[in-house]
């Protein structure tokens, strides 16, 4: 049995929520050992804010690494098959026949990095992708329609996604809400189930 996604329980864990939901959204509830979402929350939550409290600017690249890693290595040595590609920033687009575009295509999702607001990244998963629109699963609860004409609100695929945004707004390089955003910044890491 699968579980829905989920969302964020502070400001602050949007990456190892990612990680979890494209675990969740590729294994079922019985499939997943509780050692890899006690792992991901681990290796996460690594940054110190300007107080020194510790995981209150979220979660470093270098955490994201640290995770994708550890995933493809506890894949090796135990029952659990599953694998993580950590894109080159020049490879993170969704022009056609893209590598994300693949991973989507052949049942994968991708933990990609976002703008967000005031120069605030933010980490959400894509789950479907069409000639139009990525389907992306945010893991910050949001309630109130956006502005954004290109970008709405989905109450009703609690296992896929809650966000449907325009294709070409998601892989802009604009600093604007859910751009990749500048081409040497993007991040995204595709998540297969071997």
């Amino acid at each position: 049995m699968r579980n829905p996604l989920e969302y964020q329980v502070t400001e602050y864990d949007c990456v190892p929520t990612t990680f979890i939901n494209a675990i969740r959204y590729l294994f079922g509830r019985n499939e997943i050992p509780p050692e890899v979402v006690k792992s991901i929350y681990m290796f996460s939550l690594d940054t110190f804010n300007r107080r020194g409290k510790s995981g209150k600017r979220g979660s470093s690249f270098y955490a994201v690494q640290h995770i994708c890693n550890w995933l493809n290595e506890y894949s090796q040595g135990n029952d659990f098959g599953i694998y993580c590609d950590l894109l080159e920033p020049s490879d993170i687009h969704l022009a056609k026949n893209s590598r994300i575009i693949e991973c989507l295509n052949e049942g994968g999702a991708a933990v990609v990095r976002v703008y967000f607001t005031k120069s605030l990244y933010h980490y959400v998963l894509i789950t479907e992708i069409d000639d139009e629109f990525a389907y992306v699963f945010d893991p910050y609860y949001r309630e109130k329609d956006f502005k954004e004409d290109d970008i709405e609100i989905v109450f009703d695929k609690p296992f896929k996604y809650n966000r449907k945004i325009k294709r070409v707004w998601i892989d802009s390089t604009e600093k604007k809400k859910y751009a990749l955003s500048d081409n040497n910044e993007r991040e995204c890491v595709l998540v297969y189930r071997t």
